[in-house]
C-alpha cells in the first residue's frame, strides 16, 4: 500500500523535513532559523513556534495540504526508557518531550508532529528516539561506582535502521541476528542490535575518541586535571565533547583534512587516525564478547565511513569476527519514514506512551 509520510527532524539551527512515498524521498529541505531568533529563546521549548510555522511554510510553498499526508513520522527526543520502534504521539508523549530535561531541538519534533495531527486528523509517531534501547539488564547498567549508572542514550536510529536492511539483504529474520553496527561521526557508538533491539553498546564518552570527542580517557588522570584549577566544569565538558579528540591532536575534526596530511607525509597525523581506528576496533572485539562471538555481522556507517582509507583500518582488525558490511553515511529521514511505513503496514505495532513518571 502507498503512504506519504512527512518527516520532521529538528537539529540546533535548522529543521529538517522531508516528504517520502514509502521508503522513497520525492522532496526534502532543511529549514534553517536565524541565529537572532534561536538566540531570543530562553529555552528550548520556546522554539516551538518558528519552528512549526517553518515547516508550515514549507508544506505550503510545495502546494501540500497536510490532509494528504497518511502519518507523519517524527525525531524521538529524551522522554524515558523507551523500547526500539515507534510510539504513537499522544498529549502525554508530546508534554514529556516538551518538558524533556534534556536540552536539544530534536524534542520538539513530536510538539509539532502532535499538533499538526490534530489539525489533520492523521496519525504522527516517533520512532527510534535516542533513548529507545528499552530497560537494560542489571548487568550492562553497573559502571564500577555506584553513584555512576550507565546512561543508555546511542546511535538508535542509524544503527537499527543499517541493520534491519541488512538483515534484509541477507535474508536473514531480523529477530534471529546480532549485528555490531559502528556509528562513525562526529561522537563515535558501537552497538550491539540483538534480535532487532539495542542489547548494549559502547558510548562516545566510553570508548574510543571520534573527531571531536575525547571518549573513555582514563579516569584518575581526567580526575586529577579536573582539580588542576586549569578548566572550569563547562570548559571540561566542552574540551570532552567538542574540543577533543582527533581535533585536539591536529587541530582538525575533518578526517578529509587529517588524511591530506596524512598524504603529505605527517606522521603524528598518521599515528592518531590509526589510533581512532584501533580505538574503534576493539570496541567492537568488545561488543563481540557480549554475543560471546555469535556474530551476524559488523557494520560499519556514519559520514567517516564514506571514507575507504579509514573503514579498512578497521576492517583489517575485525574482520576475522564477522563478515563486514559498509554502509556510509546516515538515512535517519529515511528510517523515520520506512518505520512509520512497516507501522501503517502492519509489520510493526506501534507502543503507546502512557505516563511520563520517570522521564
Amino acid at each position: 500500500m502507498a503512504h506519504k509520510i512527512l518527516v520532521i527532524n529538528p537539529g540546533s539551527t535548522s529543521t529538517k523535513v522531508a516528504i517520502f512515498e514509502n521508503s522513497r524521498e520525492t522532496d526534502a529541505c532543511s529549514l534553517v532559523h536565524p541565529q537572532e531568533e534561536i538566540d531570543a529563546c530562553e529555552t528550548i521549548a520556546d522554539q516551538l513556534a518558528f519552528r512549526k510555522e517553518a515547516v508550515c511554510g514549507y508544506l505550503k510553498e510545495r502546494d501540500m495540504p497536510l490532509k494528504s499526508f497518511s502519518a507523519i513520522a517524527a525525531r524521538g527526543g529524551v522522554i524515558g526508557q523507551l523500547e526500539s520502534g515507534a510510539y504513537l504521539i499522544n498529549d502525554i508523549l508530546a508534554e514529556a518531550s516538551r518538558q524533556s530535561l534534556c536540552p536539544h531541538a530534536s524534542n520538539l519534533a513530536a510538539v509539532i508532529a502532535n499538533e499538526l495531527s490534530k489539525e489533520a486528523g492523521i496519525p504522527a509517531y516517533i520512532y527510534d528516539a535516542v533513548c529507545s534501547c528499552g530497560i537494560p539488564d542489571e548487568i550492562f547498567t553497573i559502571s564500577g561506582l555506584p553513584e555512576i549508572q550507565k546512561p543508555f542514550l546511542t546511535h538508535v536510529l542509524n544503527s537499527r535502521a543499517v541493520a534491519i536492511d541488512q538483515a534484509r539483504k541477507d535474508q536473514h529474520d531480523l529477530r534471529k541476528t546480532a549485528y555490531i553496527v559502528a556509528h562513525l561521526g562526529g561522537g563515535v557508538t558501537v552497538n550491539l542490535i540483538s534480535g532487532g533491539a539495542v542489547r548494549d553498546f559502547v558510548g562516545d564518552d566510553e570508548g574510543a575518541f571520534s573527531p571531536e570527542r575525547a571518549g573513555g580517557v582514563p579516569c584518575r588522570a581526567l580526575t586529577t586535571l579536573c582539580y588542576s584549577n586549569t578548566y572550569s566544569e563547562k570548559q571540561m565538558q566542552k574540551r570532552l565533547k567538542g574540543q577533543g579528540g582527533m581535533r585536539a591532536y591536529l587541530q582538525t575534526s575533518s578526517l578529509a583534512e587529517a588524511e591530506r596530511m596524512i598524504d603529505e607525509g605527517n606522521q603524528k597525523a598518521a599515528s592518531v587516525v590509526d589510533a581512532m581506528a584501533m580505538q574503534i576496533a576493539k570496541d567492537i572485539g568488545a561488543m563481540a564478547t557480549v554475543e560471546a562471538g555469535e556474530l551476524t555481522g559488523i557494520i560499519l556507517t556514519g559520514g567517516m565511513a564514506y571514507s575507504q582509507a579509514f573503514t579498512e583500518r578497521i576492517i583489517k582488525r575485525v574482520a576475522f569476527l564477522a563478515p563486514v558490511f559498509v554502509v556510509p553515511g546516515t538515512m535517519e529521514m529515511r528510517a523515520l519514514a520506512c518505520g512509520v511505513c512497516r507501522v501503517l503496514d502492519g509489520e510493526e505495532p506501534a507502543h503507546l506512551f502512557e505516563t511520563a513518571e520517570g522521564f
